[in-house]
């Protein structure tokens, strides 16, 4: 949820509580003020009534209407009531409803007789009174809030642009832009400090990475030399005619071992390259026409180790993505399954528009599945296994989204890639 969105929502349910508390905390004042009214009204109407009775020696002439009536009857000693407030229902035919009343009782004596007076007054009008009150706040209050929430939504979006411009430059700022993050002044305090942070610190980012980028050309470029030169020195050594079969044995180790850091060397620069996202040309490359161009280069390979190849389907199927890097993972995943295979096992490829896979026979992983990803981990100890041919796999498949999987079951290494 935005925040824009999470404050308006909290200001709209602190706005209807306080409504809520508020609305009743009034209504019962005013119910408080409209019966302290109509109290103060009947005992006004007891004192004139005591006091007509007083001044002419008679019961007053009794009244009745809608809003209030004056009843009177014969009391006797034993029930005499000297002030009684109640509140009664009276049905009214003219309204054809039950109207609330509240009533004063008294007693009243008049020649040595005792006399019950009933007054009563409507509370109707008073009712009709805090409803009115009461819908015309409502209304008030609603027409209040829905306006302050709309201001506050659109001046906290306004306050918070810079944020969002801040977050969405963030989001699409990559180190092989090669040019640090520029991002829009603010005049709000917070929002321009974070702004300096995210530059200096993407400033710094930007600077160690050009840096590392220098170096790794730089090494990669230097120890080529070298290598390329302690290998053929070691093959012509290797031609000399007056060697030992242990010297030539020796010479053998060392050849291979120097070839392995050459491939090596390239391999890391490559995985290199991809983590730093060095590939910006993509294009739709035929995975189909890739695969089969591969198989027709390793098939001498594959014939050697003694491997059947079994193409299960292989429909036409057309990727985005970096051309090379393509031919890099598919080179890896057939060279995974041509090392890791046994001798006169299988090799069985699956090429559908949903996924890639290749399947090849061969003794159990002794890591665990999800470490065969790694840098450095291999299945077993195959010689001339750099143990870095899974890693550029994931490493490519994260850079398109997509998504490699393993399993073993049944003797069979089964390795997909799904591209949804």
């Amino acid at each position: 949820m935005r925040v824009l969105t999470k404050t308006s929502l909290y200001y709209v349910l602190v706005s209807l509580l306080v409504f809520a508390v508020g609305g009743t905390l009034f209504y019962l004042s005013m119910r408080e003020e409209i019966y302290d009214e109509v109290d103060d009204q009947l005992f006004t109407d007891k004192e004139n009534i005591i006091s007509y009775v007083r001044q002419h020696n008679r019961l007053p002439n009794v009244t009745s209407g809608i809003s209030e009536a004056i009843l009177v009857k014969e009391g006797h000693p034993e029930s005499l009531v000297m002030e009684q407030l109640s509140d009664t229902l009276i049905y009214s035919s003219y309204d054809e409803e039950e109207i609330p009343f509240r009533q004063l009782t008294f007693s009243v004596q008049q020649q040595g007789k005792i006399y019950q007076y009933t007054v009563l007054k409507s509370l109707m009008d008073f009712q009709d009174l805090v409803e009115s009150t009461v819908l015309a706040m409502f209304w008030t209050f609603l027409l209040l809030l829905t306006g302050l929430v709309f201001v506050n939504y659109y001046t906290s979006k306004y306050t918070w642009r810079h944020f969002y411009d801040t977050l969405s430059k963030i989001k699409r700022y990559t180190l092989a832009q090669h040019q640090p993050l520029r991002l829009q002044h603010t005049t709000t305090k917070e929002f321009q400090e974070l702004n300096e942070v995210l530059q200096n610190m993407t400033g710094k980012i930007h600077s160690d990475y050009l840096n590392l980028k220098e170096f790794t050309e730089n090494v990669s470029h230097e120890i080529q030399t070298p290598l390329a030169i302690v290998s053929s020195k070691v093959e012509l050594f290797m031609q000399s005619e007056n060697l030992t079969e242990e010297q030539a044995k020796l010479l053998s180790d060392m050849y291979g071992a120097i070839n392995r850091l050459a491939r090596l060397n390239k391999s890391l620069i490559l995985l290199t390259r991809i983590e730093n996202r060095e590939f910006g040309v993509d294009e739709q490359v035929p995975l189909h026409q890739v695969l089969q161009d591969l198989l027709t280069q390793l098939q001498e390979v594959i014939t050697m180790r003694g491997l059947e190849i079994k193409v299960e389907k292989l429909e036409e199927v057309y990727l985005k993505m970096n051309s090379g890097l393509a031919d890099v993972l598919l080179q890896n995943l057939l060279h995974n399954a041509i090392k890791h295979n046994q001798p006169g096992g299988s090799i069985s490829i699956l090429l559908t528009s949903e996924k890639l896979c290749v399947k090849n026979t061969g003794d159990a992983p002794q890591e665990q599945p999800e470490e065969l990803f790694s840098r450095f981990r291999v299945g077993d100890d195959t010689v001339g296994s750099l143990g870095i041919g899974l890693a550029l796999v994931k490493k490519i498949c994260s850079l398109y989204q997509l998504h490699p999987k393993y399993r073993y079951g049944s003797g069979v290494h089964s390795l997909c890639i799904y591209f949804t």
